[in-house]
């Protein structure tokens, strides 16, 4: 069967998805008159920089108010080039009619529902566990995590096997958490917080996690994540990200295991599979439950998840990859150090 649907594809890959024959971009790092943004990573934290033109004519950003608070700074400054929306509110855009609800992948992250010309179009970005679902002729999926060899956990599940991890270790044997990708780490650091497990981490990551609990409107109860200043005790853990050398201090004077977490982490062998989007299985179940014909695939690592729906009937494609950038990136350019 042919990559592509037989008559003309619904969404189009153009610096970001574009749906086809309308004004609106999806994270993309470029826009016609609209830029829809599903969630806070898909900006640079060095803000603008990556939205060419924005500011000029008509452009706006099309997006919630969590997701700008997740942006901190950056967001801010955006607003003023922001229609804020709140999810379960159409409204209309010329001849468009546009809807965002919830993806469940972040606090405030939507999926985008276009009605035009009696189609109906959903670009459904990353989702989470229990996203909001309506119907559709045609999806965009963000199927990154869709690859044959990555099947994922149930979130609560990967919780619960974080939590036993690093509960289940002797005295002083607290692990070194290496969380890939690093915008994972605010979600699980908030994850140990909330169970009051002692954790050491670097300034990037405490801020972000600082953000992230604003958006969730969530007051830590104790202070139970601290920044690591070259010393651990016993029961302390290291919370630190992929990309950036894991200090060598962590180390002494016991030797800390290190434990890779993310949805990767099971490949190598003695990793935590933790969560960050769907995986295939679960993109097949939302297609089945819109009623859609065709499904865009954004960023599938093969072609698994596009023969599963072809399968059932569905007319599936994948579309180049998008301009992904991190939430967070130091001056230096290194990742999170």
């Amino acid at each position: 069967m042919s990559d592509t649907p037989a008559t003309r594809p619904s969404f189009v890959f153009r610096a970001g998805v574009r749906i086809a024959g309308t004004v609106v971009t999806c994270d993309g790092n470029a826009a016609t008159d609209l830029l829809f943004l599903s969630h806070a990573p898909v900006m640079a934290a060095h803000g603008r920089r990556g939205l060419p033109g924005l500011g000029r004519g008509r452009r706006q950003l099309l997006t919630t108010d969590t997701t700008l608070t997740l942006l901190g700074p950056v967001g801010e400054r955006l607003r003023s080039h922001a229609l804020v929306t709140a999810f379960g509110r159409p409204f209309t855009l010329g001849a468009l009619r546009l809807e965002l609800y919830p993806s469940g992948y972040l606090p405030g992250a939507a999926s985008l529902l276009c009605e035009q010309g009696g189609r109906r179009l959903v670009y459904a970005g990353p989702l989470g566990d229990q996203p909001d679902v309506r119907a559709a002729d045609a999806v965009c999926l963000d199927a990154r995590w869709a690859g044959a060899d990555l099947p994922l956990p149930a979130r609560a599940e990967a919780e619960a096997g974080l939590l036993a991890a690093v509960r289940g270790r002797g005295a002083g044997a607290a692990p070194v958490l290496v969380v890939d990708p690093p915008g994972l780490a605010p979600v699980v650091g908030q994850v140990l917080a909330q169970a009051g497990v002692a954790v050491r981490t670097n300034r990037k990551i405490l801020e972000s996690l600082a953000v992230y609990r604003r958006a969730l409107g969530v007051t830590p109860r104790a202070a139970t994540i601290q920044r690591y200043s070259g010393r651990l005790a016993a029961h302390e853990l290291l919370l630190w990200a992929a990309g950036a050398p894991v200090p060598a201090q962590a180390g002494k004077p016991v030797p800390r295991p290190i434990l890779a977490v993310g949805p990767r982490a099971g490949q190598g062998g003695g990793g935590l599979v933790f969560p960050m989007g769907a995986d295939a299985g679960r993109l097949v179940g939302y297609v089945r439950a819109t009623g859609a014909a065709e499904a865009a695939l954004v960023g599938a690592p093969d072609d698994h998840l596009a023969g599963l729906l072809r399968a059932g009937g569905i007319a599936a494609y994948r579309l180049g990859p998008p301009r992904q950038m991190p939430l967070f990136t130091l001056s230096d350019g290194g990742p999170w150090g």
